[in-house]
């Protein structure tokens, strides 16, 4: 007898609640979990603004899947989409090639992506934060931004360097706005030419209010403890266009400034949208029991459903609180399907909300009861630290916060930069040096034997040889050229020796090789046209 297999397709608070609730309900005797995420952790999302602020390190804000779910298979392959009709989902395995995967039952829990094309310019000159990378990425940018500033002769062009401009006024666009705040006035005095009074952060609102999720009197709390610690709130105020020197408003005016970070703008995941299955405002309509409404056992739980409250009659809210409730109660609609009962349609109070404004202070809506300020602010650390999936993670984030209290914030600039490299590698007949599909990093010189460029589209291997490279040969030319996946697969014909060289380095060195650069260019253009004559 065939095991019942559960496919849950994201790995945020909604789908890792749910496959943590069926792993321990139901025996694995019967029943496999399987949780498709292409990271292999779960981003608690909540504290990416600390991470950003350098008040915890941002590997304390992920925990890895696969300790938190020891019962769940747990796969990072791609999934690029899914066949309700045939019960499968197709996704890119480690070797590039297409896979397909048979489910009985499926939960679609992949969220939503960001979107900064909803302002134009906004996608190339802003910042998003979504995950971890995003948080690592804008901190560093910021101390980047101060480094810079230390070292301006011109007051005008230091005082861009040191203007930041947050745009959305949710919670993540003030929390962030404030942990930036904090990160660079505290870091002032370990600069000899970056004064406090040259710090300006802006935060851009839409609405006539911040925090629309919010009660008025928190709202204006918000705005006015922000405003006395430096932040510029300005509301009513709408993004027209994003450029590399700062933002144009609707009315006009101009703001310039070295970062813009957007909180604004989600869309739905590619997978969503070509689900061919009825939708609401982007997002996977649903029945009362969380299951599509076109296919009984396919679910949907978290930001890309449209889930309606049993409790208010209204659409849930793309919040942590309403994915993990989705999720556990998804689980146990479906555990009453495997025997045969009836579902029950989701249905949840909310315990209340909570924000983080920088300086030691938050606002919170707690069972009915309004709480703002340094009160706010610990009923804020406690309740997170206690949410953090993991005793290990709730160590971490704590003593993190408790060294906060002690010691100044971390202002190390990390780059992602790699050493720079030329090694000498061999390969045995078969091995491929790169396949088609990977991302082009290296330029390569066979040094000894021989090697095949295959065409990777070519359905037979055997009659995929596009051409044979010997000592002396070069290949992986466009790494130098341009960023787009390789085209191509390359493989060693006989035991093979390449010179390796990084990208970084050819880099380095080009401006006095000037005509190898051209080469490698028509070199490109004339292996491109006699490939393509021989397919």
């Amino acid at each position: 007898m065939s095991k019942n297999r559960i496919i849950i397709v994201g790995g945020g608070f909604g789908g890792v609640k749910c496959a943590k609730t069926l792993s321990r309900e139901l025996s694995l005797d019967h029943t496999e979990v399987v949780l498709f995420n292409r990271e292999n952790h779960l981003v608690f999302s909540p504290l990416l603004a600390e991470a950003v602020g350098s008040s915890v390190n941002p590997l304390d804000v992920v925990v890895p899947l696969r300790q938190l779910l020891p019962r769940v298979f747990c796969r990072t392959e791609e999934v690029q989409n899914i066949d309700p009709p045939r019960n499968e989902i197709e996704y890119l395995a480690e070797d590039c090639q297409p896979g397909r995967m048979r489910y009985d039952h499926l939960v679609v829990a992949c969220g939503s992506m960001a979107n900064l094309h909803v302002v134009p310019g906004m996608a190339d000159h802003a910042f998003p934060l979504k995950n971890v990378g995003d948080a690592i990425t804008l901190r560093s940018h910021i101390m980047e931004e101060m480094e810079k500033a230390e070292v301006c002769a011109d007051p005008e062009r230091r005082r861009w360097h040191l203007t930041f401009i947050v745009v959305g006024g949710g919670y993540s666009g003030v929390e962030v706005a404030g942990e930036i705040n904090d990160l660079v006035r505290s870091s002032t005095r370990y600069f000899q030419n970056v004064r406090a009074q040259d710090v300006k952060v802006i935060l851009i609102h839409s609405r006539h209010q911040i925090l629309p999720e919010i009660g008025s009197r928190l709202r204006e709390f918000t705005r006015r403890k922000m405003e006395q610690r430096g932040v510029k709130v300005m509301l009513d105020t709408c993004v027209k266009l994003a450029s590399p020197e700062g933002v144009v408003l609707k009315d006009g005016e101009f703001l310039k400034g070295g970062t813009i970070v957007c909180t604004i703008g989600n869309s739905p995941t590619s997978i969503v949208e070509a689900l061919t299955t009825a939708k609401e405002n982007g997002r996977l309509a649903t029945r009362p029991d969380m299951r599509l409404r076109d296919w009984s056992n396919v679910w949907a739980v978290g930001d890309c459903a449209q889930i309606i409250n049993g409790h208010d009659g209204r659409p849930s809210p793309p919040t942590g609180q309403f994915a993990e409730r989705q999720g556990t109660q998804c689980a146990h609609n479906i555990i009453r399907v495997l025997n045969n009962r009836e579902t029950k349609p989701f249905s949840f109070k909310p315990l209340g909300e909570l924000c983080s404004i920088g300086g030691h202070s938050a606002v919170a809506e707690i069972f009915g009861h309004d709480l703002a300020g340094f009160a706010a602010w610990f009923v804020w650390r406690g309740v997170y630290l206690f949410k953090l999936p993991t005793w290990a993670r709730r160590f971490q984030v704590g003593l993190d916060w408790f060294l906060l209290l002690l010691f100044p914030r971390d202002l190390s600039h990390l780059r992602d930069r790699q050493t720079d490299r030329v090694t000498r590698t061999r390969y045995q007949p078969g091995d491929f040096i790169f396949q088609q599909g990977e991302p082009r990093t290296d330029f390569y010189v066979v040094t000894h034997g021989e090697v095949e460029v295959l065409d990777g589209a070519a359905k037979d291997p055997e009659h995929a040889a596009l051409a044979v490279l010997g000592p002396g040969s070069f290949f992986g030319e466009k790494s130098l050229l341009n960023t787009e996946p390789r085209i191509t697969s390359v493989r060693a014909r006989t035991s093979v020796e390449v010179l390796v060289m990084g990208k970084n380095v050819f880099t380095q060195i080009s401006p006095a090789l000037g005509p190898l650069r051209d080469a490698l260019a028509q070199t490109l253009n004339c292996r491109t046209l006699q490939w393509e004559a021989n397919t």
